[in-house]
């Protein structure tokens, strides 16, 4: 068997009993995932990659928390929100505006034509004027493509609330997205 066939939660259950490089194949599996859901929270790269560690550090210093009957994906997720919280309290960490426009560059296609960049960098500066609850869910939904079960559970909300916030800031989005277009 190989590695990549072993699951998320078989790799946390050789981990629970001290086989730590477990724990190195989740971060393989998943670092850069967060690392975007990080990076389009933030827009920040050097804090989004010490984000990306700090959940990491997490799963091995909690790894005994860890309940096999629950997704790994979940939990991690959970993990990277508290780390989220953590971040934002911390007032010193307020993006500058080349940061956000070097990660902007480096989230569109450049293959992509000159209307279409215009068109996804009016949307990326629309989700940054988001509520940070509704930036969350929408990374959450439309870029990590987290299930709304799952996100219900990273939350510790329910299915339907979790479907009429993600509708209402797609609606809100909608109309940034519109007013910065007309602008």
């Amino acid at each position: 068997m190989q590695i990549s066939d072993i699951s998320d939660e078989a790799l946390m259950l050789k981990a629970q009993r001290g086989e730590l490089d477990a724990v190195g194949k989740l971060y393989e599996r998943y670092s850069k995932k967060l690392f975007n859901f990080f990076i389009r929270i933030t827009g920040n790269r050097d804090d989004s990659a010490d984000l990306t560690q700090n959940v990491f550090y997490r799963v091995l210093k909690y790894r005994g928390s860890y309940n096999p009957e629950h997704q790994f994906r979940t939990w991690m997720y959970q993990m990277g929100r508290n780390c989220l919280t953590d971040y934002r309290k911390d007032s010193s960490k307020h993006p500058n505006i080349e940061d956000k426009d070097n990660v902007l560059s480096a989230l569109l296609n450049d293959e992509n034509s000159n209307n279409q960049v215009s068109q996804d960098a009016i949307l990326f500066k629309a989700i940054e004027n988001l509520p940070f609850e509704g930036k969350e869910l929408l990374v959450m939904c439309k870029f990590q493509k987290l299930k709304y079960e799952e996100i219900a559970k990273i939350t510790n909300d329910s299915v339907p609330n979790i479907k009429i916030k993600v509708h209402r800031t797609l609606k809100r989005l909608k109309e940034i997205y519109f007013e910065m277009e007309d602008a």
